[in-house]
């Protein structure tokens, strides 16, 4: 395996240019979809965006940070985190959002990828753990509590393990089992999650 070069001193040289780094991971996307995980290289990313390899090494140590940081540190979540104020539309909404980002090729491309590569990597490891989850987490939150406002779900209900579900059911069905009835699927999701999150009084509806 060859070295990469050494990232250049903080606060050394002129500031980055936010054109550069949009170049780049428009470029690793690009490939993502094209050619896929294994396929991609530094430099055949530095290429397509038109830059050296170590102005590619100067802002990412490896391929696996700079196709993270590409795929989902760019993810478009605003879509799926309106609220309309009928509850159940909303979760149909944002459920059907998650399992569409999955099905992204460059995203289809890159997760498995990520998370094989991860475990050589301690901080990549931790980094993964908050795939669609920072933003998109605390936004189900919201969303959840709405539903509680709305009196259709139980003020008990488990947030925490409902997202988790959702996430971790989403992917495994449309990476793993890499289903074609991804709606289908989804329905049946968002059903289960509303079942599960009721009021008690409201369950057998």
């Amino acid at each position: 395996m060859t070295s990469s070069p050494e990232p250049s001193p903080a606060g050394r040289g002129r500031p980055r240019n936010p054109r550069t780094e949009q170049a780049i991971t428009d470029a690793a996307r690009l490939l993502l979809a094209r050619d896929g995980y294994d396929q991609v290289s530094i430099e055949a990313i530095a290429r397509e965006a038109d830059v050296s390899r170590p102005t590619v090494y100067r802002r990412w140590p490896s391929k696996t940070h700079l196709v993270f940081d590409a795929v989902f540190g760019a993810a478009e979540t605003d879509e799926v985190l309106t609220s309309s104020g009928d509850f159940e539309s909303d979760l149909r909404q944002f459920v059907a959002g998650v399992f569409e980002f999955w099905r992204a090729p460059d995203v289809a491309a890159a997760a498995l990828g990520i998370l094989a590569d991860r475990h050589r990597d301690p901080e990549l490891f931790i980094r993964t753990q908050q795939l669609l989850d920072e933003k998109t987490r605390t936004a189900f939150g919201a969303l959840v509590r709405d539903g509680i406002d709305q009196g259709v779900l139980d003020a008990d209900a488990d947030v925490e393990i409902a997202y988790d579900a959702l996430v971790g059911s989403s992917f495994y069905i449309t990476q793993v089992l890499a289903t074609e009835t991804v709606d289908d699927a989804a329905d049946r999701l968002c059903s289960l999650l509303l079942r599960g999150m009721r009021k008690k009084e409201n369950r057998d509806d």
